[in-house]
């Protein structure tokens, strides 16, 4: 959630309130969705992420939970689920920043936004690291704090509302990421400490020499392997405890504390909400004290509550409320009071715990609400002057006083709001009424699921199936399809498109519907309606679209997959949307390995059903997944950089080159099909060496190009941006299809599938030249005839189920003829036409094979222009 300003508050007075901290040897709550977000920003130092380096997001998080391994750390994960209702206004505010983003293409802004399947690319590597995770159905802060009291063990996240709840609290900040060991006498008065090697985790506990000792404190040096010696690992951070705020400092109740949220605000009450009551409250001083306006604010918050109990300072604040208002102001109170008392905890029988209670004790949420019910009666009957006497605290009446300063950042903050609401609503004044703070009743059949009362508690998984419960408690299916089956609800959150068209979800609507109709099935209410939040196009705002008589088509039927999965459903889609040869789609896909089959099932849907896709997407596409998949395994290495790949390779592959070039038998094209084992022999059988040869090419489409970025002028084409977000929005939502559908496909592992930036970058690279094919294999896999077959072969497999892919039109670049003086015999011409339709420089019509007859191809005596090299005649001339 957040409580507004607290954080700034701490941190300005670390000292005070954060003291270090060594963790090890201990169970540690992790609220993954902040760490997820934490470690994508600490992946941009090392790639931009420009749509999703999800191989680099990966190799991030693996290495995270390899430093807790070595500091003898359990982690338990707890990930957010769908959003409640009264978030929403918080959520469309947040849309319309993202969506402002998109405009300009800037770097900045492609870089920090966060691509549309981290989320997942974070599940996969818990998976693999052998981390506990849950996925909760809403919010998650209640639960990740009520289990680290439980377990009682600190909780790591970058969100304030843990300064209000009674945990120990580890802000990720200041966590540092590397691994000391330290080595001391029984007595502590002698020690050293050292930081292990981050380049042999894995040997540290083989390895003495991996401990790099930076320090020592004491009179006597320890030995390692001394008698009486303890050693251990940890993690340096800082630790904060709810203490730290009640004592010396500031003096207040422990059971104020969640009051002090309430008033300060948080994303599910905003101050707005009690702007009568923040009206009222004046500075204690005449001068002005120093800081910011939060921080002056949260002083001010802290010091009026010093004086009262939990049921006068509500009393206080419910009568500066008007009459209509109250009850509604005291329900939110109560609601986001709740929270931070509740001790309902579903993850400790998750991950295996066993809760020991002594004696049932009544809730605590429920005493509040009582003793506050009692005297919420009472609040009307003083009138407003007596109120003022008796509960405000009114120290002076200077002119600068903080209900100024209060009214003026009310001001803004409900602006800002209104704003998100009006972008969203004015063109569907109906939506008005969800906005509203009367919120309706959730209905299952006839009776409300959830009787009147607290809101929160309307937002749980009780009337879910448990078919489902269990895939989404499991993370693994996306945290939307809550929203999908609880609210009717899915809110898309825009990738880096081109704003111009409309959002690069919309490919994938048959595929949002189905899932939704498959949804709906399980539940008792038979809802065939649910909206669609997302971007306007050609605007900056949002909209919301109403799909209606969404359902399964006529005698398919869906069925919880307990025993067997059930592929019937994705294969009435392919025919649903023109795949004319569905049958033997599927039927072929069977050969492919297991982890690419529902990738290629994507690129096919995609290449069918997005218009502006052409060849050289697909390949570009295709070349990135042979990249993962085949390159990086054979190498056994991840190094991306480019200069640092020739510097170590360049003598070998000189080598190599000089050795495959004098052997004058030139081996022929390897005749390979679609066929299991082809793909048996490619993944096995893919030589290191060629790997080597091909990846000199591959690497320099990992980064940013060098002239552009140094002179910040990086040029984006939005087109190529916008057709290849269409293809992570099916791969998105096939994602979440699959998994209903009983995994019928091994579920996509994007990190082994797809970075964004190779496959754009490829692209470009590509995308004018006329013959795809020749071009790869003269100039990509010219030594590495196994990866030129198996990009044939994957090429072909699209273009059959896709046959229309070859006519669809692309800009490609006329080959051009070198004179003797090394002067073009022709200008460069750019043609428009079909795939392989070119002009040369002598105006003569040329087919995608390499022209006429008696012509040569690209790589021999009729030369290649590179027009990503402004130089390149000037070489060819030099040849001559």
């Amino acid at each position: 959630m957040g409580v507004h300003g607290l954080t700034n508050f701490i941190a300005t007075n670390a000292s005070l309130y954060l003291k270090p901290h060594e963790l090890h040897d201990t169970k540690l709550v992790i609220d993954g969705d902040n760490l997820c977000v934490q470690l994508f920003k600490k992946s941009q130092h090392r790639s931009p992420s420009f749509g999703g380096s999800y191989d680099v997001y990966y190799r991030i998080v693996d290495d995270f939970f390899e430093l807790l391994k070595l500091a003898n750390v359990v982690p338990y994960v707890l990930l957010d689920g769908g959003y409640e209702k009264r978030k929403m206004g918080i959520v469309q505010k947040r849309l319309n920043q993202k969506i402002r983003q998109m405009r300009g293409f800037s770097v900045g802004a492609i870089s920090l936004s966060m691509p549309p399947m981290m989320r997942e690319v974070f599940v996969d590597a818990l998976q693999a690291s052998g981390v506990k995770y849950m996925r909760c159905p809403f919010e998650a802060d209640d639960e990740i704090a009520v289990l680290a009291r439980k377990l009682n063990c600190p909780v790591l996240s970058y969100d304030s509302d843990f300064y209000i709840h009674d945990v120990q609290y580890i802000p990720y900040v200041t966590l540092s990421h590397k691994v000391f060991h330290k080595v001391s006498d029984k007595e502590g008065e002698n020690f050293k400490v050292g930081v292990i090697k981050r380049t042999q985790l894995t040997k540290v506990h083989r390895r003495p020499n991996s401990v790099r000792f930076i320090a020592q404190c004491g009179d006597d040096e320890v030995e390692e392997n001394g008698d009486g010696v303890e050693q251990y690992s940890y993690i340096d951070c800082c630790l904060y405890t709810i203490d730290n705020l009640i004592g010396p400092y500031e003096r207040l109740g422990r059971d104020m504390i969640p009051l002090f949220a309430v008033l300060l605000g948080n994303d599910y009450i905003q101050k707005g909400v009690l702007k009568a009551f923040n009206a009222k409250m004046k500075a204690k001083d005449g001068k002005r004290s120093k800081g910011n306006r939060n921080e002056r604010r949260l002083k001010l918050i802290l010091k009026w509550l010093q004086g009262y109990t939990l049921h006068s300072a509500t009393r206080a604040i419910i009568r500066h409320i008007p009459p209509e208002h109250k009850q509604q102001v005291y329900r939110k109170i109560l609601t986001a009071m709740r929270g931070y008392n509740c001790e309902e905890c579903t993850a400790l029988n998750y991950f295996g715990f066993e809760e020991h209670r002594e004696t049932e004790e009544p809730g605590e949420e429920e005493d509040i609400e009582k003793d506050l019910e009692e005297r919420l009666g009472d609040a009307g009957i003083y009138e407003e002057e007596q109120a003022d006497a008796d509960e405000t605290v009114d120290l002076d009446n200077d002119e600068e006083s903080a209900s100024d300063e209060e009214e003026e950042e009310e001001e803004e903050v409900e602006e800002g709001v209104e704003e998100a609401k009006t972008e969203s609503n004015d063109e569907n004044p109906s939506d008005c009424e969800e906005n509203s703070e009367s919120e309706p009743e959730i209905m299952d059949g006839l009776e409300p699921v959830i009787g009147p009362g607290l809101i929160r508690n309307k937002y749980t998984d009780r009337n879910w199936p448990d078919w489902f419960k269990d895939l989404y408690r499991g993370a693994k299916v996306p945290r939307f399809l809550a929203d999908l089956l609880h609210s009717n609800l899915c809110i898309n959150y825009p990738q880096i498109e081109d704003y111009r068209r409309p959002d690069a979800n919309t490919v994938s609507y048959p595929i949002l519907h189905t899932i939704f109709a498959i949804l709906k099935t399980s539940f008792k209410v038979n809802t065939t309606e649910f909206k669609y939040l997302t971007r306007r196009p050609k605007g900056t705002r949002v909209q919301r679209i109403e799909f209606q008589n969404v359902y399964l088509p006529p005698g398919i039927k869906f069925k919880p997959c307990t025993i067997q999965p059930d592929e019937s459903i994705l294969m009435n889609l392919y025919e649903q949307c023109g795949i004319a040869r569905w049958r033997d789609l599927f039927a072929a896909i069977k050969s492919a390995p297991s982890n690419w089959r529902l990738y290629l099932l994507a690129i096919v849907y995609w290449a069918k059903n997005c218009t502006n896709a052409t060849v050289a997407h697909v390949h570009a596409v295709l070349l990135g997944m042979l990249q993962l998949q085949i390159v990086d395994k054979a190498l056994k290495t991840f190094n991306r950089s480019a200069e640092l790949f020739r510097r170590q390779s360049q003598a070998f592959l000189e080598q190599q080159r000089k050795a495959l070039n004098a052997s004058k038998e030139k081996k022929p094209a390897k005749a390979a099909s679609f066929t299991r084992a082809f793909f048996n022999q490619l993944t096995s059988g893919t030589s290191r060496t060629e790997a080597l040869l091909a990846y000199e090419w591959l690497i320099v489409h990992f980064a940013l190009r060098e002239k552009s970025f140094a002179n910040q002028k990086l040029i984006i084409d939005p087109a190529t941006l916008h057709t290849l977000a269409e293809f992570q929005s099916v791969c998105c939502n096939l994602y979440a299809l699959n998994p209903l559908l009983g995994y019928p496909y091994e579920n996509l592992r994007m990190n082994e599938l797809l970075n964004f930036m190779f496959v754009y970058n490829v692209h470009e690279t590509i995308k004018a030249r006329a013959d795809l094919v020749e071009y790869a294999e003269t100039m990509i896999f010219q030594h590495s005839p196994t990866l030129l077959a198996a990009l044939r072969v994957l090429v072909a497999f699209v273009e059959e189920y896709v046959p229309e892919l070859k006519d669809r039109q692309r800009v490609v670049r006329t080959r051009t003829r070198v004179s003797k003086h090394g002067k073009n015999g022709g200008k460069k011409r750019r043609s428009k036409g079909k795939k392989g339709a070119s002009t040369n420089g002598d105006g003569e019509k040329q087919n995608g094979d390499g022209g006429k007859a008696n012509e040569t191809s690209e790589s021999e005596d009729e030369a290649f222009i590179d027009i990503n090299n402004a130089f390149s005649q000037l070489l060819l001339a030099k040849k001559k």
